[in-house]
């Protein structure tokens, strides 16, 4: 009879072990896609993005421009060369191809939701020719979002950036405007380079750097000296938001005035930050004013591990298509069904373990009450 028993009770655990089993299947496959935060906000941004770089692309092929389709897979003509005139720093090119997916535009839009902002907000932004991928996405979040946007440009550009002087980020971001995909433009431009004056080019390549912002028509910004530049950049954005103030300050990749030195691109956390800190910064760029001064800063380097992170892919090969990504949506599992299903297992469970219905199953008798006694 103690073997029955023992084999009964065998059975029960297995009927339990399958149960779990058949629910956690029933689980994986009635799994929803789950719409991410901002999600309408996202998609907006994006397609803007993809319509800023198809635009870039038939541009450069209308221009003749010979396309790198080894260096640039997906042939969008945003790849510059390696060295140029106006190359001023080293640049990864993995973290260039990374960039040149319009779903980064959807992770700023979750930086700015996040930061607070709304409609009409003066938003700061250091760019510079090292990521136009980049650039293209922040200035499609920030025309989604409906956001003002105060732009300075560095011209200057690292490996494969937008270091073609024929075709510097200003002149990409004049096209885009004239093509009337955005409807801004920088607000003024520097140089780049070391102390934000161009040292370590050539007067050749500074001179090309003053042309490109020549004849796209932009304020010049020149100083003697990195602190005048910061200053300056201070009175423009301070000046061009008015009584409301800047709300939010983005810098993309390395500007020596942004950040205030190189040292700091790795003391300030990438992403978006509301408060960097007690850190000992050796100067204190815009970046760090704003984060002084109360002002959210989103900090956009190490491109790849922001990708990462949010589910884009690291230096596709294809121009990755709109939506794609966990950024917009992750798979989640239906919560109704779910609750069925736990509700169904504890229900079987607690009548295995109810003393009646074991007994019943089992085949046990119930004890007498001399037996209890």
């Amino acid at each position: 009879m103690a073997y029955g028993i023992d084999v009964k009770k065998k059975i029960m655990i297995a009927i339990l072990a399958v149960a779990a089993i058949g629910a956690e299947v029933i689980l994986e496959g009635t799994k929803i896609q789950k719409e991410g935060r901002y999600y309408e906000l996202k998609s907006e941004a994006t397609t803007l993005a993809a319509q800023g770089f198809e635009v870039l692309r038939k541009y450069r092929l209308t221009e003749s421009a010979v396309l790198d389709l080894v260096n640039d897979p997906a042939g969008t003509g945003l790849i510059g060369p390696e060295h140029s005139l106006i190359t001023n720093a080293r640049g990864v090119l993995t973290a260039k191809l990374t960039s040149l997916n319009p779903n980064f535009a959807a992770i700023i839009v979750e930086y700015f939701g996040d930061a607070g902002l709304k409609n009409g907000d003066a938003v700061g932004l250091g760019a510079s020719g090292s990521f136009p991928g980049v650039n293209i996405c922040v200035y499609a979040a920030m025309q989604a979002m409906g956001l003002h946007p105060i732009p300075i440009t560095s011209v200057g550009a690292s490996n494969w950036g937008a270091n073609d002087p024929a075709f510097t980020w200003l002149d990409m971001e004049r096209v885009l405007e004239e093509e009337g995909v955005f409807q801004f433009h920088s607000a003024a431009a520097s140089p780049g380079g070391t102390n934000d004056m161009g040292r370590g080019l050539s007067p050749e390549g500074r001179r090309l750097i003053w042309e490109a912002i020549d004849r796209n028509h932009i304020q010049t910004l020149s100083s003697d000296n990195i602190e005048e530049s910061i200053a300056k950049r201070m009175q423009i954005y301070e000046s061009e938001a008015g009584e409301k103030g800047i709300k939010a300050y983005v810098n993309i990749g390395g500007g020596i005035a942004s950040l205030g030195s190189a040292q700091n691109r790795a003391l300030i956390p990438t992403g978006l930050s509301t408060d960097l800190g007690l850190r000992n910064f050796p100067r204190k760029g815009v970046i760090i004013q704003m984060a002084l001064s109360g002002v959210p800063v989103i900090h956009l380097n190490q491109i790849s591990d922001i990708a990462l992170s949010h589910g884009l892919p690291v230096a596709p090969e294809y121009m990755p298509e709109v939506g794609e990504g966990e950024i917009f949506s992750k798979e989640a599992y239906n919560i109704w069904v779910t609750a069925g299903l736990l509700v169904a297992y504890l229900i079987l469970t607690f009548a295995f373990i109810t003393p009646g219905f074991r007994r019943r199953i089992l085949g046990q008798k119930s004890p007498s009450p001399s037996a209890a006694g």
